[in-house]
């Protein structure tokens, strides 16, 4: 069945020649109604009801209907795929958070493939400027990208940072910003003539207006007991009892040193409170995150921590992947990382007791009683 885009109503000849053109072609409609091949084709485009516009409208339901197929196969699983197969495997507007860390293009060695991380600057540069697409077409309306990177070098060996590379490109995908996260780090390789690199950065972009719950990522307040000195509240404490509003600066978060407890023998992995704060920030409990550079599986050990669904990829790590998760489980409580002894004891002191005359609610059989 042909659906008709029109603003007026089509004569009864008109319809007979769209009717006839559903199963017949363009020179058999032309001899059977004395119509130009011309007139016919302006009626079509008129109304939408060319059959090439109805086998693209079919492609597009097939191609939705077997993508929601492999979204609900590949739920809660780390699966091996090359990132451009699984993204574009992926149907329009399914995920909350796209939470993850890019490969940096400076030679690491992933797995088998030796040369995966060492691409021309400029096919690198197409990379970055293909995954901002595709990102932008997979994240759901209020969802969020957040994408940590470092630096790169390009062909002459020049230092650039990621973020300056994808910034205009992300936004030419039709996504928002909203964050430029520094992520500092205390210790790493010092160089001989410049500045030690002690932070990392995460590009937060938006499609359209995004979840945002303050709470995970709040810090203790540094000074719980300051009061308001004018106002209504003059007198009153200023602060927030859950602790200080969160800042784009995350100086809390270490790195994942040889000895660090988190260490996987990943040759890039970010920091489980990195993506645990970003996703619990961003997204609600039961929401898709997903990670088309696995790794490690850090997104995935994050996003079922914190009760939201995960689906992601890579091309090597499985095993790796598949023995972090294994013994997995949800948080069964709420932290509240701004809320320390300090901020207890100002507030518990501030606490007054309150009592409020009690509404006398009937009993059911009374109330029938007094109906009767």
């Amino acid at each position: 069945m042909i659906e008709l885009d029109i603003s007026a109503p089509l004569t009864i000849e008109e319809r007979g020649v769209i009717d006839m053109i559903s199963t017949a072609s363009y020179e058999d409609v032309s001899k059977a109604t004395g119509w130009s091949r011309g007139k016919i084709y302006n009626l079509l485009l008129r109304t939408g009801a060319r059959k090439t516009e109805n086998r693209i409208r079919e492609r597009a339901s097939d191609r939705r209907r077997r993508q929601m197929e492999t979204l609900a196969e590949l739920m809660g699983k780390t699966v091996t795929a090359d990132v451009d197969d699984y993204l574009e495997a992926l149907p329009n507007d399914c995920a909350q958070v796209i939470c993850t860390s890019i490969p940096y293009n400076v030679g690491k060695t992933y797995g088998d493939a030796v040369n995966a991380d060492a691409l021309p600057h400029l096919l690198y540069l197409a990379f970055l400027i293909r995954f901002s697409a595709m990102a932008s077409r997979v994240l759901s309306s209020g969802g969020v990208l957040f994408v940590q990177m470092g630096s790169t070098k390009d062909d002459d060996g020049a230092l650039i940072p990621i973020d300056t590379m994808m910034f205009d490109w992300l936004r030419k995908a039709k996504l928002t910003f909203q964050s430029r996260v520094i992520w500092t780090a205390p210790h790493g390789l010092t160089p001989k003539r410049r500045l030690a690199e002690r932070y990392e950065t995460a590009l937060v972009f938006s499609k359209g207006e995004p979840i945002f719950h303050a709470t995970p990522a709040r810090r203790p307040q540094k000074q719980p007991d300051k009061r308001a000195y004018k106002g209504p509240n003059r007198g009153a404490l200023s602060g927030h009892p859950l602790g200080a509003w969160p800042s784009n600066v995350w100086d809390d978060i270490g790195t994942i040193g040889h000895c660090h407890p988190e260490k996987t023998g990943h040759e890039a992995q970010f920091p489980l409170a990195l993506a645990r704060r970003a996703i619990q920030l961003y997204s609600n409990a039961g929401d898709l995150v997903i990670d088309p550079f696995w790794g490690s599986g850090t997104t995935a050990l994050a996003a079922l921590q914190t009760g939201r669904a995960f689906s992601g990829c890579d091309l090597f790590y499985q095993d790796m992947r598949e023995k972090r998760l294994a013994n997995a489980t949800p948080d069964l409580v709420s932290a509240l990382p701004g809320v320390s002894d300090a901020t207890i004891a100002v507030w518990q002191a501030e606490a007054r007791r309150i009592d409020v005359a009690a509404n006398v609610i009937a009993h059911p059989l009374q109330r029938s009683q007094s109906i009767i």
